[in-house]
């Protein structure tokens, strides 16, 4: 009957076991830890991009500048029609009402539409800015014949994405 008695396991040895198992369990909670908090990263990457590029469209589709005709073949600056405006930004309209490239200049906002929507699968914590600046040089033309405009895509997990694209008076 004596080989009965030594077959169990001792209070010593189930300690030292469940201490052992601990710190697996805590090596590989922290070798996975920062695989699992970057899984979220690629959508955040992807999102980003759809906005960025959602915006570039939205600005590239409208005219130059306010000087030039909607539907014209005459541009700012030409010798026919009016100099381009000096001023880039809002000619003190909404965003609604955006008709021009430079309008956009200085806008900051939560994602939103042309009309002013909240865009879906955006939530208020990404933030997009918008610069836009006279860069005809950069393009080997005269100033004032090209547009370079940035966008800048603060995404959750407070990655910044920047997006740019040139307009030029044609």
């Amino acid at each position: 009957m004596r080989g009965f008695v030594n077959s169990g396991f001792t209070l010593i040895e189930i300690v030292i076991a469940i201490v052992v198992f601990a710190v697996a369990l805590t090596v590989l909670v922290v070798a996975f830890n920062p695989s699992t908090s970057a899984t979220s990263d690629p959508v955040l990457q992807a999102r980003a991009a759809e906005l960025g590029q959602a915006y570039l469209e939205e600005i590239r589709g409208k005219r130059f500048d306010e000087n030039n005709g909607i539907g014209s073949q005459i541009r700012c600056g030409d010798g026919v029609a009016p100099a381009c405006s000096t001023t880039l930004g809002p000619e003190s309209e909404s965003r609604e009402n955006y008709d021009d490239v430079d309008d956009y200049n200085g806008l900051t906002e939560s994602p939103t539409d042309a009309l002013g929507n909240q865009k879906t699968n955006y939530s208020a914590s990404y933030s997009v800015s918008i610069t836009v600046s006279y860069a005809g040089t950069e393009l080997g033309l005269s100033n004032q014949n090209a547009k370079r405009i940035d966008v800048t895509v603060n995404a959750p997990n407070n990655a910044i994405y920047f997006f740019s694209t040139y307009r030029t008076n044609f």
